[in-house]
């Protein structure tokens, strides 16, 4: 694992980064992998999707100096996503790496569950406090339809021992039209005696086959929760991209994720760099700055800082028109982009 020395001092910092709008962008998305053990339909066709060659895929020495670099630009969370993250060797140790930056940031997991049980201890001890965990359905005939495998028992499974374990917990599942709506109600039920967050996500054209996906908007979603709970605003931490409710009784909340309706774009604070090292300053943008042929060309940490600066002095204003001048089409998958 990265250790850092005993004398170790806080790095001085570079400044903030702030978009034209005024966004201080202080939360990176790093994707490790494109891999991913699952092939659920909103994400890549049943084939899977072209894969980046392991030569061309960020190195962890080479993430770990990416890391100190944002953090010294402020980025003060970093999310490890893939893919499917436990997929990549040294995952854990990279975390533990980051964790140990001189500015502690907080650095977080998003993963389907398949590997996590056996790497929960690990990633607790690596400082992982919070983990955001997939799942589009609670019965096991309809996950499998959905992702395509199997492993719907290791999913339930890691869900309670993340909470046995007192670390915070995310659940995440995309809405899809005609394949797991009904589940809803079900979901929420989950939080009534469990303290942990479950989210909807509106589906995103992100595929990787360009076959539109069926809309459900934030709203809609709305709708199938108010018939079976009352639900109360909560004040959102800023930047969030989730609209947060109290559910009245539960112990835990939920939220909803207006992803592709994008309304929360104008207190958006998220960088991405995906398994290539390309940065992305918008989900819906393409990549601005080749971070791995920068590092791999010998520059220096100023010159990937004034890169990086130049990038987000181009931040567009929202999803939308991020959208339209990247000209992808929803042919990429969200494992090619970082989920």
């Amino acid at each position: 694992m990265f250790r850092l020395a005993n004398d170790a001092s806080p790095a001085p910092m570079a400044g903030s980064l702030r978009d034209p709008q005024g966004r201080t962008l202080d939360y990176l998305r790093l994707a490790v992998t494109d891999r991913c053990n699952l092939r659920c339909r909103y994400c890549m066709p049943s084939e899977g999707i072209k894969l980046v060659g392991h030569q061309d895929v960020l190195s962890i020495e080479e993430m770990q100096r990416l890391g100190a670099i944002f953090t010294d630009l402020g980025v003060r969370k970093i999310r490890i996503t893939g893919g499917e993250p436990l997929l990549r060797k040294g995952a854990v140790d990279l975390i533990a790496g980051l964790r140990q930056l001189p500015s502690s940031p907080d650095v977080l997991l998003t993963t389907n569950g398949l590997l996590l049980d056996q790497n929960l201890d690990a990633l607790q001890a690596a400082g992982v406090k919070r983990i955001n965990l997939s799942l589009d359905s609670l019965d096991a005939d309809n996950w499998r339809r959905i992702t395509r495998r199997d492993g719907h028992d290791k999913v339930l499974r890691a869900m309670d021992r993340i909470l046995e374990m007192g670390m915070g917990l995310k659940l995440n599942m995309v809405v899809l039209p005609g394949r797991n709506e009904h589940e809803i109600p079900d979901f929420v039920a989950l939080t009534r005696d469990r303290d942990m967050s479950v989210r909807f996500i509106e589906p995103m054209p992100f595929d990787g086959a360009g076959k539109p996906l069926k809309a459900i908007s934030g709203d809609e979603i709305m709708a199938l929760i108010h018939p079976a709970y009352e639900l109360q605003p909560l004040e959102n931490p800023e930047g969030a991209v989730d609209k947060l409710f109290a559910v009245d009784g539960h112990k835990g909340n939920v939220g909803v994720i207006e992803g592709h309706s994008r309304t929360f774009c104008a207190s958006c604070r998220r960088l991405r760099i995906d398994a290539r090292g390309g940065l992305r300053t918008c989900l819906y943008g393409k990549s601005q700055v080749d971070l791995r042929a920068m590092l791999r060309a010998g520059c220096t940490d100023d010159e990937i800082v004034a890169a990086v600066r130049d990038a987000v002095s181009r931040r567009l204003e929202d999803g939308l028109a991020a959208e339209k001048d990247s000209k992808l089409g929803g042919l990429e998958s969200m494992a090619s982009i970082g989920g």
